[in-house]
């Protein structure tokens, strides 16, 4: 049961994307406006997420290094960035490698922030084929269902590359002296690339696109606390991720606050996945978060209710944006 169990997980690995629970904490992965929308120079990002261990004794496994550098000309504000991922799932060892460049140009309009970015780069995904199992490997009379001595009849190529290429908005605005809301819409596989390991162009092979919608704010209740609601919908063709919540931030004093917070991802049909807890501190400027996934989905009896465990680092230089303004003056 267990075996039938991960392998619907394994094959369904081969064609999601990859997706991180504390999502806000890796701007450049759901949208490359994000590059220029930050208050400072500098900005740095680490993530690494594990799950399914229980499932198997080789997890799923995640990693994200990123950085980004904004400039200032005036009142507007650009940026560019890149951010390399590799995600690899579990025993049958599918591994996918992603190195983006983004840019982005973000202005202020009658109080509306606005932000507009671009990314682009590589792909390259490998497998080992011998860790899977195929039709010419059933064996009835052999002690177990599969024997891997047989020969799979398949070509030994377990491996592809190919251009991506995304692009997104970005909008917030002060709406209240407490409230501050923000949204975003980004759409990824804009150039819908073939992904087949034999270099077949099929229609069947054609990576869809895929649409996220971000919305959240900041809203602050005290001098010490203060609410940031989350939420993040993706969409591929018929699968679909929501995930809801949010974090609730406290100051312990100048430069140093904690928090907590939970989401929650599901379907849109009602297909409940997971709670996802989480909790971290800021020092200055570094932000460190650490989550665990509850899975309650109907594999939870495979994982005894464990998901993910996911940890992010961030850092963020000050900002080098001039304090001073120019004032235009006649002369006479």
């Amino acid at each position: 049961m267990l075996v039938l169990l991960f392998s619907i997980v394994a094959m369904g690995a081969a064609s999601q994307e990859i997706h991180f629970s504390q999502f806000y904490a890796n701007p450049l992965s759901i949208n490359p406006a994000n590059t220029a929308w930050y208050d400072g120079n500098l900005r740095v990002n680490a993530m690494y997420r594990t799950q399914w261990r229980a499932i198997d004794s080789k997890p799923f496994q995640t990693v994200s290094l990123s950085m980004e550098k904004q400039f200032q000309y005036y009142d507007f504000s650009y940026g560019f960035g890149v951010c390399a991922i590799r995600d690899e799932s579990g025993y049958v060892g599918l591994i996918n490698d992603k190195v983006l460049l983004s840019g982005a140009f973000a202005l202020n309009v009658n109080g509306h922030n606005l932000s507009g970015g671009i990314q682009t780069g590589l792909v390259y995904k490998t497998t080992n084929i011998s860790h899977y199992t195929y039709n010419n490997q059933f064996d009835l009379g052999g002690e177990s269902v599969f024997n891997r001595n047989f020969e799979n009849g398949e070509q030994e190529n377990g491996r592809l590359f190919h251009l991506a290429i995304n692009a997104g908005v970005l909008w917030d605005k002060q709406l209240t002296s407490d409230f501050i809301a923000k949204a975003g819409f980004c759409i990824f596989n804009i150039n819908t690339p073939y992904e087949s390991f034999y270099g077949v162009e099929l229609e069947d092979s054609e990576q869809p696109l895929r649409v996220a919608i971000q919305g959240g704010g900041k809203y602050t209740m005290s001098a010490k606390v203060t609410l940031q609601p989350n939420i993040l919908l993706m969409r591929q063709e018929k699968a679909t991720e929501m995930l809801v919540g949010g974090n609730a931030d406290y100051a312990l004093k100048k430069d140093m606050a904690v928090y907590g917070g939970a989401l929650f991802r599901y379907g849109f049909s009602k297909n409940y996945d997971a709670i996802v807890w989480i909790i971290g501190a800021k020092y200055k400027r570094f932000n460190i978060g650490a989550s665990y996934d509850v899975n309650f989905s109907s594999l939870h009896e495979a994982t005894n209710y464990r998901g993910a465990f996911e940890v992010s680092l961030t850092y963020l230089t000050p900002s080098w944006k001039s304090s001073k303004f120019r004032i235009s003056c006649e002369r006479f």
